[in-house]
């Protein structure tokens, strides 16, 4: 690659490297990376040069516009790659710049940026470009960092004096010397204020505001360069501004200079918070923040970018000063002195910022000044607990209370603006109000100060009106507008729940008489209106102590007057689908009050499963209706005696509805409400028994009659679909049967299991089926019993070879709760369908590494170790459900050392804690069941094949991992896994007659200076003791 050595040759590259339709711009784009990669100073003083000769050529010329393009891609590759060079450094911590390099740069953006040399003649036609503006900015301010103060002490005094703030703009450089000033500042803040992480940032900073540094002794601040840099600003911005509320002219840099205020008050926002704040809060300076306020536009007016009006956008910079003062970090009782000092409330107060009207003031701006009252509020009521409870603060209460109700004014004007994003900004200031309302509860007053529980009630009222929903909200879940109207409602019922958590009483009366307000049926009452109120009810409880609330809101009896009003009332005939899905809400929520008014119950069921519910027209309506309705079923349980033979006619009658299109889901939530009207309301075994007959029937028959289609396998997904969902259905009937069921109920599930599983037979490549399938076999292992086991191996067998990576867990979890729930009689199942699961699952691991164990992603290493879990875990199940007879089984018996290996290897070569400790988990039970209790014979090779890994490989292997650095015997995950060995190693001491300092000094000879904690071990008498001793001996040979 032929390597850029001259300006020409950069120029060249450059101009390709950018020109989309050059053939050559990617071997352009390479030379160019060689040089900045291969310089020593990244091609920093080649860019230099580039950028002398650009400005020289350019100087004075009227430029097409594609040649303009091409100097301007020029300039911005040079001052790019320069600025990248300006932020590394050498080995010596030096600049990769050299000083000369930094001192010629310097002198052409002084020379044809800001154009203070006096050669040059020429008036610029046109400002130069933002961006680039704001590249020089940048640079400069880096410059500034390496150099100043030392060698360049000078800079920000000759910037000011370029700058020329205090002159009025005469020409294009005018502007652009003020602008250009402000980018510097702008960019100084960038890389300097707010990388703290460098020192001599912080000199740089300390050296600014007069502060005694190591450079310098202090100065007073307002002769420090921290003076003149705001003076700058101020004038900058003050003799400026008129020109924003001009009509533009049509010159060169007529926008640049209308924006200059705007620019000139962003910059100062960013100085304020770390300069001295006697510079800044002057009356003068506070005052020409207030007058920019009070000349916001409205927020109708746009300038060009859907910010506002320019005297908006500098309207909302003025704001955005004040919240920096009130953000600063300084004591509080300064804090609320300084706000107390510039009046500043009363100055929001009085300004023009419409709080009223939604186009009134820009919105920006409206939104901007709710998160500063936010700020004010949240100092002044810190402060005002702070001093409540002290007799020697009285002064101190009286001369804030003005301000605290001042405060409270503009919370509520910016409480109830119409407008979410102003509302909740003030959101948070509505709760610390609450919690300062609690602490006021619970001490005196006095008379002659303000009080926050004067405006508790108003704070209800505000909070109930902006529950309110749009007129025109449509509920549309998936609207992002709509979600953030939710968001913005769900922290004002936070604001609810506080208020009830603090005075219940308070928020009964409150929702009381807002319901008596309405004087017509709630059925014609407006939906936001009666939406509102409907979520007062609903979240009344959560916020009641103690939990759970809303059995503790049913023992009041007003409360349960609002319910019985509530479900006497004509709610239901409502015509909006969300009114209908509340008020079921309510009534499952406070279904309580239904067990003891059952008289209220019939309506309510009515209206869930008719047309107001699970027959509405709407699909959330019947899909929330029936989840509610299992969700009533439950609550009440036996309460439906009497109703359970019309329940279920009627739920079947929905079912079988075709009309309704339900989705399967909510399907099965119905067929799981059945389930609970048969298991949970105390029905007779006969009547029990008929029902659940009835409801099963029609499922065998159809899953017969799919089966034997001729059309089956040649439409496997559709036939699959509907198999699964009656398997499905079966298995979601069964959830209502909890307790130990009678035999005729367990007969007649039973009897599904052949029908199931010829399904599966059928479509075992079906992933629904298989799904349904285990979902099925879990109920069943819960409902029927031993019975369960007749054809479990032949459904185990089928899911185990067709399972996938995604479903092989939950086939286990099926082997699992076979193990746990039977124990030794699940044996014959166990023993034909261990190693297969096992293969299956050692198939999915090689699937994953290729064959390989090392340079594994890891995604790879976290999906391989999600197999090896189920593999260690179901092992465990096998030996702690005592089936561990199948691992010597005929079936098995050949694959033992493969298995114990297995399991070796997951203790001594898997680092996660958890896996160590199950895999050795298996070799303590093992060890109980071979060396101990003697299950095999003692005679038997397996017997002292076990003992020997024990003794050889397992124990020292293990050892030798606890004495690793990144083993730490004092993390709990860790230590479990010692406790783990030592019930082993105990077990062998105290049962098989294991001397420990015999085999500790045999298998450690390197460790014989610790023999006395070898004796210690072997003297251990308990379990506990030999922890103790090894965890001591584990830190003794880490130390040493």
């Amino acid at each position: 690659m032929e390597v850029i050595s001259t300006v020409e040759q950069l120029q060249h590259c450059v101009l390709e490297a950018v020109n989309p339709t050059s053939h050559s711009k990617n071997i352009a784009s390479s030379r160019i990376n060689h040089m900045t990669n291969t310089f020593n100073d990244g091609g920093s003083q080649l860019c230099v040069q580039l950028l002398k000769e650009t400005f020289e050529k350019s100087e004075g010329q009227t430029l097409h516009l594609q040649h303009q393009r091409q100097v301007d891609s020029l300039i911005f590759f040079a001052l790019t790659t320069i600025q990248r060079g300006l932020s590394k450094k050498t080995n010596d911590g030096e600049c990769i710049v050299s000083y000369k390099c930094r001192l010629e740069l310097l002198h052409l953006i002084y020379q044809y940026v800001f154009r203070v040399d006096a050669s040059i003649q020429s008036q610029p036609t046109a400002i130069i470009p933002l961006f680039l503006r704001t590249k020089v900015g940048i640079i400069f301010s880096q410059l500034i960092q390496i150099d100043f103060p030392q060698p360049w002490h000078s800079a920000f005094t000759d910037l000011i004096q370029v700058c020329a703030a205090e002159k009025t703009c005469s020409c294009v450089v005018d502007i652009l010397r003020k602008d250009l000033y402000l980018r510097v500042l702008d960019g100084f803040c960038d890389e300097v204020v707010e990388n703290t992480s460098l020192e001599r940032n912080t000199l740089i900073k300390d050296y600014i505001r007069g502060i005694e540094c190591r450079i310098a002794s202090a100065v007073p601040a307002d002769k420090s360069i921290s003076a003149e840099i705001l003076h700058t600003i101020f004038c900058i911005f003050q003799t400026n501004v008129h020109v924003m509320y001009m009509p533009r002219k049509n010159t060169p840099g007529a926008l640049e200079w209308q924006k200059l205020p705007i620019l000139a008050l962003s910059v100062l926002k960013r100085f304020i918070s770390w300069l001295d704040m006697s510079l800044i809060l002057t009356e003068n300076n506070i005052a020409l923040l207030f007058e920019c306020i009070n000349r916001a536009g409205p927020g109708d007016v746009d300038e060009d970018n859907g910010d506002g009006s320019l005297a908006s956008q500098c309207s909302l910079e003025a704001v955005c000063c004040l919240k920096e003062l009130v953000s600063r970090g300084m004591e509080q009782k300064k804090k609320i002195e300084m706000i107390m000092s510039i009046n500043l409330l009363q100055r929001i107060d009085n300004s023009c910022i419409d709080f009223d009207r939604i186009d009134g003031t820009h919105i920006n701006i409206v939104i901007k000044t709710a998160e500063l009252v936010n700020n004010i509020g949240s100092e002044l009521l810190h402060f005002w607990d702070t001093i409540s409870n002290k007799t020697e603060s009285t002064e101190d209460r009286k001369a804030l209370s003005p301000h605290m109700v001042l405060l409270m004014n503009l919370f509520f004007k910016c409480f109830l603006f119409d407008d979410i994003d102003v509302s909740g900004a003030v959101i948070p200031l509505a709760c610390q109000i609450l919690a300062s309302f609690q602490k006021e509860r619970k001490t005196h007053v006095q008379e002659n100060v303000f009080k926050i529980s004067l405006y508790i009630s108003q704070l209800q009222s505000v909070m109930y009106e902006q529950m309110k929903y749009p007129t025109d909200f449509e509920f549309d879940y998936e609207d992002e507008n709509e979600a953030e109207e939710e968001v913005y409602r769900s922290e004002l019922r936070k604001i609810n729940q506080a208020i009830t958590r603090i005075s219940p009483e308070m928020s009964l009366d409150f929702l009381c008489s807002t319901l008596s307000k309405f004087h017509t049926h709630l059925s014609l009452v407006q939906t936001n209106e009666v939406e509102a109120v409907l979520r007062l009810i609903y979240h009344y409880c959560e916020g009641l102590r103690p939990p759970p609330g809303n059995k503790t809101a049913l023992k009041n009896h007003q409360f349960r007057e609002v319910l019985i009003s509530l479900h006497k009332s004509d709610i239901t005939s409502h015509p909006h689908r969300e009114i209908l899905i509340l008020y079921f809400d309510i009534a499952v929520r406070y279904s309580e009050i239904l067990e003891d008014m059952p008289e209220l119950l019939p309506n309510v069921l009515s209206a869930i499963s008719g047309n107001k519910g699970l027959q509405h027209d709407h699909p959330r309506v019947r899909s929330r209706s029936c989840y509610l309705l299992l969700k009533l079923v439950k609550a009440l349980g036996s309460t439906l005696r009497p109703m359970v033979e019309s329940a279920i006619t009627g739920i079947q009658g929905l079912l079988s509805n075709q009309m309704l299109s339900l989705h399967p889901d909510d399907s099965l939530y119905l067929f799981e409400t059945i389930g609970l009207l048969l298991g949970q309301t105390n029905l007779d075994n006969e009547e029990q028994h008929r029902y659940l007959l009835a409801v099963i029937s029609p499922h065998i028959q159809m899953i017969n009659t799919l089966i034997s289609s001729p059309d089956l396998r040649n439409n496997i997904d559709v036939y699959g679909s509907q198999l699964a969902f009656s398997v499905a259905a079966i298995a979601f009937i069964t959830k209502g049967f909890t307790k130990k069921q009678s035999k005729e109920v367990q007969s007649i599930l039973a009897e599904t299991m052949p029908s199931c599983l010829n399904i599966l037979r059928a479509a075992p490549e079906n992933d629904d089926v298989r799904n349904k399938t285990m979902i099925y076999l879990q109920r069943m292992i819960q409902c029927v019993g031993e019975q369960v086991l007749v054809n479990m191996d032949e459904f185990l067998q089928i899911l185990i070879a067709r399972s996938t990576q995604e479903d092989i867990l939950d086939v286990a979890h099926v082997f699992h709760q076979i193990c746990l729930k039977f124990k030794g009689n699940a044996i014959p199942v166990a023993d034909i369908t261990i190693l297969p699961l096992l293969q299956k699952v050692s198939a999915f691991i090689n699937e994953n590494s290729g064959g390989v164990q090392n340079d594994l992603s890891g995604y790879q290493d976290a999906e391989i170790l999600h197999f090896k879990k189920i593999i260690y875990v179901s092992l465990m199940q096998v030996v702690k459900s005592h089936c561990t007879p199948i691992l010597l089984s005929s079936e098995n018996v050949s694959s033992l050392e493969m298995i114990l290996k297995m399991v070796g290897d997951g203790a001594l070569l898997v680092p996660d804690p958890l896996i160590k400790k199950t895999c050795i988990q298996v070799f303590h039970e093992l060890t109980e069941q071979w060396l101990v209790n003697d299950h095999i014979a003692k005679s038997s090779g397996i017997v002292s094949g076990f003992r020997s890994y024990l003794l050889d490989i397992l124990i020292p292997g293990m050892f030798r991992i606890f004495l690793r650095g990144d083993f730490n015997e004092k993390d709990a995950s860790h230590f479990r896994v010692v406790r783990e060995i030592a019930q082993i190693v105990f077990l062998l001491k105290s049962k098989c007659g294991l001397n420990i300092e015999q085999y500790m000094a045999t298998v450690f000879p390197e460790h014989k200076q610790m023999k006395g904690e070898f004796v210690a071990m072997n003297l251990a008498d308990t379990q506990g003791a030999l922890e103790r001793v090894m965890a001591s001996y584990l830190q003794m040979m880490k130390k040493s």
